[in-house]
């Protein structure tokens, strides 16, 4: 049960059998990490920095994300134009993007 293309051979039989394997490592990775958690202690409180925030303090993702912000902003400034806000319209770049994919992939 196998595919012969031009570019090689695939076989959803090895794409699953590296899937579980990708799991089973997953797997053993977390079952040897530390089970040093305690709920309802310090371990619980907000840290941000090295600083630890007042009772009732919220920190947005503005704020976490404020290096990668300015670090990539002359990119986000040229990207601010496409962004509407209305779903018909990404639908519609994810459509046209798809369509020369696929003609780029058959041709």
């Amino acid at each position: 049960m196998g595919l012969v293309t031009g570019q090689g051979y695939w076989t959803p039989l090895i794409w699953l059998a590296l899937a579980a394997g990708v799991t089973a490592l997953a797997w053993l990775f977390w079952s040897r990490g530390r089970r040093t958690y305690k709920a309802g202690t310090e371990q619980d409180m907000p840290f941000l920095s090295g600083e630890r925030l007042p009772e009732g303090v919220h920190v947005g993702s503005h704020h976490l994300y404020w290096g990668f912000v300015e670090g990539l902003k002359p990119i986000l400034d040229r990207l601010v134009g496409f962004h509407s806000g209305v779903v018909v319209d990404y639908v519609a770049w994810t459509v046209v993007l798809l369509a020369i994919a696929l003609v780029v992939v058959l041709t």
